[in-house]
């Protein structure tokens, strides 16, 4: 693994160790590698042409909905597998995975902020970096 030299004010590698510290890396190296795939996710998230994996989780008014969500499974190849439950006697829960172009992804995003009864959207995403892409595995 190559070996790269960064440098910073003394208060970021303060936080940076307290960070490692609490959160148990071996390393500064592998809080920065783990901060540094977080980076590249969001950056490459932002382009149009690339390809990303994404779980959204919808939270929904309990039968308003649930036919347009349907629909959209339909409509959405890039979804790869739905799950269902209650969350109390007001709400429902959709959690979605889908993969496919960013554009296509962010496309579903935006469909599914216009249904109706729809209150959360949330969602991780990851991108596969363009580096990666090209690499043999």
């Amino acid at each position: 693994m190559p070996i790269v030299s960064v440098s910073m004010d003394d208060s970021i590698l303060r936080s940076l160790d307290d960070v490692a510290q609490r959160r148990r890396y071996r390393s500064r190296s592998e809080a920065v590698r783990e901060a540094l795939r977080e980076f590249i996710d969001v950056m490459e998230w932002g382009r149009e042409d690339g390809e990303a994996s994404v779980i959204l989780a919808v939270i929904y008014e309990r039968g308003n909905p649930r036919a347009d969500l349907a629909m959209l499974q339909h409509r959405f190849d890039e979804i790869r597998t739905m799950l269902h439950t209650h969350v109390d006697e007001a709400d429902c829960l959709q959690i979605f995975v889908a993969e496919g172009s960013t554009a296509r992804l962010k496309e579903l995003i935006a469909q599914l902020r216009r249904i109706k009864g729809v209150k959360v959207i949330k969602f991780i995403q990851t991108s596969l970096p363009s580096w990666m892409a090209n690499e043999d595995r």
